[in-house]
C-alpha cells in the first residue's frame, strides 16, 4: 500500500460524494486498486495534477483500472489547474488528510468542513475532464472472449491474475506483447488480435504489427501465411518453444521485451 494513501473506508457516510484532491500517481494507483475491487464504494471525483495523473496511467492495470470505476460511473477524473497544499479527501460531513504512513487526521466540524468542501466543489466543477486512452478492464476481458476465443482470455485472466505491473517500459512487456504472445500460444492470426486491439482501444494495428516484428526477431513468436478466398494472405501467429511452455503466472516479468 502507498504511503499516506487515503482509503475509502475512512469516510462512513457511503452514500455521500466525495472528492479526492491533489493524490500523488502512487496515490491514485492505491485507490484505484481498492476501490476497483470494492463493494459499496462512494462515487468519487477525483481532481489531480495532470502530470501525477499521467504517471498513474502508465501502467496498463492501473489505466485499466481507472477506465474501469469510469465505466461504472464510480469515478469522475479531472484535471487540477491550481495547486493545492494537501492531499485531500472530502464529503459533505467529513475531511481527512493523510499525514505520516497510512495514518489521517480527520475532521466532522461543520464550517471547516463545509469551507473545504465548498472550495473543491468549485475547483472540480470548473475544471476538465481528463480523457482516458486505454479501455475499461472489464470491457478488454469481454471482447477478447467473445471476438478472440476463450482460450486467449483465459490465459489473459491467468496473467493478469499474477502480474505485479504491465506497463510500456523496456523492461518488461507491454500489454501489446502480452497479448501477441497470448495470441501465438493460442494460434490466432496476427489480423484477428491487432484488429481486436484497435477496436477495443489497446493500440493500432500499426502497433501491434511493430511488436509482432520484434517479437519475432527475438525469437520468441514465428509465423505462418494462411492463403485467403481474397486478398493477401494472413499470418497465423505460433509460439516458439519458449513461449509455448512458459508460466503464465510469471510471464510478464520473465520474458524481458524486445522493443
Amino acid at each position: 500500500m502507498a504511503r499516506q494513501h487515503i482509503s475509502t473506508q475512512m469516510i462512513p457516510e457511503r452514500d455521500e460524494p466525495a472528492l479526492y484532491i491533489n493524490p500523488r500517481s502512487e496515490q491514485i494507483a492505491a485507490f484505484a486498486e481498492e476501490a476497483v475491487t470494492g463493494e459499496d464504494q462512494p462515487k468519487v471525483r477525483l481532481l489531480a495534477d495532470s502530470d501525477e495523473i499521467k504517471d498513474a496511467l502508465y501502467s496498463f492495470l492501473t489505466a485499466s483500472k481507472i477506465a474501469e470505476l469510469i465505466h461504472r460511473e464510480q469515478l469522475d477524473l479531472r484535471t487540477l489547474t491550481e495547486p493545492a497544499q494537501n492531499t485531500i479527501f472530502t464529503t459533505e460531513s467529513e475531511t481527512v488528510v493523510p499525514v505520516m504512513g497510512k495514518h489521517s487526521i480527520s475532521s466532522s466540524d461543520r464550517e471547516l468542513v463545509s469551507a473545504v468542501y465548498g472550495e473543491f466543489d468549485s475547483r472540480f466543477e470548473a475544471a476538465e475532464e481528463y480523457h482516458l486512452r486505454t479501455p475499461a478492464l472489464s470491457v478488454v476481458k469481454q471482447t477478447l472472449r467473445e471476438e478472440i476465443g476463450d482460450d486467449v482470455a483465459d490465459e489473459f485472466d491467468e496473467v493478469l491474475a499474477h502480474a505485479e505491473d504491465i506497463s510500456n517500459t523496456n523492461e518488461y512487456l507491454s500489454i501489446v506483447e502480452i497479448m501477441l504472445i497470448l495470441a501465438a500460444r493460442n494460434e490466432v492470426l496476427l489480423y484477428d488480435i491487432s484488429r481486436w486491439g484497435e477496436d477495443t482501444g489497446i493500440a493500432s494495428k500499426a502497433t501491434f504489427s511493430r511488436a509482432k516484428s520484434a517479437l519475432e526477431d527475438a525469437d520468441l513468436i514465428e509465423t505462418e501465411k494462411v492463403p485467403v478466398d481474397i486478398g493477401r494472405p494472413r499470418l497465423r501467429l505460433i509460439a516458439t518453444d519458449k513461449l509455448a511452455t512458459a508460466d503464465l503466472k510469471t510471464l510478464s516479468t520473465e520474458i524481458h521485451s524486445p522493443l
